[in-house]
């Protein structure tokens, strides 16, 4: 049927590969498809944040100011010497 002894060898080779490929979709599909669906969010999720907008600065000083005068005040509690610089 086949001219070429070889060529014959390839398709079959071919279709060996692709009957293995269906069975590990089948079987294994879901776990990769998720496994690619996390990766891409990933990659979103890293991309979106460096192009996020900075907050507003009165939103940043307030917590800025609201976290010193918290440490400001545990120190106290704890009776903590504050450190020079």
């Amino acid at each position: 049927m086949l001219r070429n002894p070889a060529a014959a060898h390839g398709i079959s080779l071919l279709f060996s590969l692709g009957f293995l490929a269906v069975l590990l979709l089948i079987y294994g599909g879901r776990r990769l498809i998720d496994g690619v669906a996390g990766l891409s969010d990933r990659a979103v999720a890293c991309v979106t944040g460096y192009l996020r907008p900075p907050p507003d600065p009165w939103l940043e000083i307030s917590l800025r100011q609201a976290f010193a005068d918290f440490d400001r005040e545990l120190a106290a509690i704890l009776h903590h010497q504050p450190t020079r610089r």
